[in-house]
């Protein structure tokens, strides 16, 4: 099992979303996407290569995946003995906006 590892821009994103699906949508679905968002992720200490290989991040020296939950990519990078949650990007959002990783 590896350990998992939010980043500061990850998990402010990660609430930046959680808040605004909360003032839009109500507490309810807010607190569905929270956790099955942490589910999913947890998933990854146990079995890392379940998300794809994200085509955009290519260029990058580490490999980056991700996992879908709701409409949100997960971002993430396996780095030795951890898995590193790199961003939460909205997929209605520009995909050239994730590039700057």
């Amino acid at each position: 099992m590896v350990k998992l590892i939010w980043t500061k821009r990850a998990f402010s994103q990660l609430e930046r979303a959680i808040k605004y699906i909360r003032e839009e949508q109500g507490l309810a679905y807010a607190e569905i996407v929270l956790n099955k968002t942490l589910e999913k992720t947890r998933l990854l200490e146990n079995s890392p290569l379940i998300g794809q290989i994200e085509p955009l991040l290519k260029h990058k020296k580490s490999e980056y995946r991700y996992l879908i939950v709701w409409s949100y990519k997960i971002i993430y990078r396996i780095d030795q003995n951890k898995i590193v949650v790199s961003r939460v990007f909205h997929t209605s959002r520009s995909p050239k906006k994730l590039k700057g990783l």
